[in-house]
C-alpha cells in the first residue's frame, strides 16, 4: 500500500468510526459491516462485495496498532495540507519525490 493510498483513504469514515475510536470500537465497527456486507449475505452484488474489501481493508490498517499508527502519523504529515513540496521544491530548485522513499519504507513494514 502506497502513501497515497494511506492519504486517500479515510478508514476511520469507512468504518464510521471517530479517529479516536478504541480497538474495542473499532472491531465492533468492522464486524457489523463486514456481516451486512459479506459476499455470502449479498450473493451477485457486485457493490457490496466490493464494500466489503474496502471494509476489510480498513480493518487491516485501523485493527493493528503498529500499521494504525504508520497510518495516522502519514495523514497528518502528508494529508491536510501537510509537507508537499511545490514545483521545484520546498523554495528551491531540487526535485526529488519523498513519497517513493516513504512507499518503500511502508511496503516493508506492511510485508513484515
Amino acid at each position: 500500500m502506497s502513501t497515497k493510498d494511506f492519504v486517500e483513504k479515510d478508514y476511520y469514515k469507512v468504518l464510521g468510526v471517530p479517529k479516536d475510536a478504541t480497538d474495542a470500537e473499532v472491531k465492533k465497527a468492522y464486524r457489523k459491516l463486514a456481516r451486512e456486507f459479506h459476499p455470502d449475505a449479498n450473493k451477485n452484488d457486485a457493490k457490496a462485495e466490493e464494500r466489503f474489501k474496502e471494509i476489510s481493508e480498513a480493518n487491516d490498517v485501523l485493527g493493528d496498532p503498529k500499521k494504525r499508527k504508520e497510518y495516522d502519523e502519514a495523514r497528518a504529515l502528508f494529508g491536510n495540507g501537510g509537507f508537499r513540496p511545490g514545483p521545484g521544491g520546498a523554495g528551491g530548485n531540487f526535485n526529488f519525490d519523498l513519497g517513493d522513499e516513504i512507499d518503500k519504507d511502508v511496503r516493508q513494514e506492511l510485508m513484515s
